[in-house]
């Protein structure tokens, strides 16, 4: 018996950046899983998925170091006026108490 097996040969094609981009937006709004869309598309799964990492990596947050601080400290110029020493507990659950103390 000759079974005759299909083979699946890809094309290659050359895609730029932005045109892999598009594939992807494609394949989101498809609702196929990777398998099902680059068989339809004629794309090799190796691709498809090295193109995504590499492009995710390119679009991904930079790290917060690089941003501006959060927080920035006010300083008066004048001297505050004493303040009195204070003692605040809360108790957060079993056994779990969070003490703040100000000693004057």
């Amino acid at each position: 018996m000759n079974r005759k097996v299909k083979e699946t040969r890809h094309r290659r094609i050359s895609r730029t950046p932005d045109q892999w981009q598009a594939v992807f937006g494609q394949f989101e709004k498809s609702g196929q899983t990777r398998e099902q869309f680059c068989h339809e598309h004629d794309i090799s799964l190796s691709s498809f998925g090295r193109w995504r990492t590499k492009l995710r990596k390119q679009t991904s947050p930079k790290p917060l170091s690089a941003d501006p601080p959060l927080f920035a400290e006010l300083i008066s110029e004048r001297q505050p006026p004493a303040s009195p020493s204070w003692d605040i507990e809360l108790q957060l659950g079993a056994e779990v108490f969070l003490r703040l103390r100000r000693p004057c």
